[in-house]
């Protein structure tokens, strides 16, 4: 297990793709910074305020991520790499589990680097330009801040359990992008049309889809602490989705057989 893991983390560093979105957020990054120096300087209220900032906008992750988890997941039966490692002895089970392990630490990698990145970028831009830094108090925000990008780390990783699924069970990357982009946009979509139905139940499917529970960490503020309720209602969602997605997956894998 401990060297299939860093088979794969070698395949990632060599990957193209990779580097390419590793590359879009870091340019992601500077524009945002460049479109707000223009728009409204960078005098900010205190210490923590690019980061929740950065927050508020971070959405479009889950619109490029969930994309590149998909070649991740089925670039074992594209180039029948998959085929090789289950001969070689190496248990389903155990490669399912370390392609979505290493899923995982891409996610968290990304995270970091986009959110990390804008907030070093902002707050140097910020000395740089000598533009006000306020003293206002870290606790509320910190609290905050670092609570939706917690979330944001098991959402995608919910999205990833999601995908890796839709991977094992197409095995085509094609197919499977496309599988990921209905899931994507159809959640965004049973999220906004259903949330003012006059059915119960569709208001139900609305207030519990991912999407939902993204807008509502997404949309912070300085002085918002959710409620025990929705805090479990935020994490038991993801995990639910995790749980029963990997043993889908898992289910399906060792079952099927790995040929295209």
């Amino acid at each position: 297990m401990r060297n299939f893991l860093k088979a794969e983390a070698y395949y990632v560093t060599k990957d193209p793709m990779f580097k390419g979105i590793s590359l879009l957020l870091l340019f992601g990054s500077a524009l945002l910074l460049v479109w707000m120096g223009v728009q409204v300087g960078f005098d900010i209220d205190g210490p923590l305020e690019p980061l929740i900032t950065s927050i508020q906008l971070s959405f479009f992750l889950y619109f490029i991520i969930p994309i590149y988890v998909c070649f991740f997941a089925t670039e074992g039966f594209e180039y029948g790499s998959v085929q090789t490692i289950i001969a070689s002895g190496q248990r389903r089970s155990l490669y399912l589990l370390g392609k979505y392990l290493t899923e995982l630490k891409v996610v968290v990698w990304w995270v970091i680097q986009f959110f990390g990145l804008f907030y070093v970028l902002y707050m140097l831009a910020a000395f740089v330009t000598g533009s006000h830094i306020g003293n206002e108090s870290l606790e509320g925000k910190f609290i905050v801040a670092m609570g939706a990008i917690g979330f944001n780390i098991l959402y995608l990783a919910a999205y990833s359990a999601v995908v890796l699924l839709l991977g094992v069970l197409m095995k085509k990357s094609a197919t499977a992008v496309i599988a990921t982009f209905v899931f994507v946009f159809g959640d965004f979509l049973l999220s906004g049309y259903l949330k003012d139905s006059s059915y119960v139940y569709l208001r139900v499917i609305s207030e519990n889809t991912l999407t939902t529970q993204i807008f509502k960490f997404s949309a912070v503020n300085s002085h918002e602490i959710y409620t025990l309720n929705e805090s479990v209602r935020m994490i038991l969602i993801p995990v639910v989705i995790i749980g029963v997605c990997l043993s889908v997956a898992l289910i399906s894998f060792e079952k099927r057989d790995v040929h295209l």
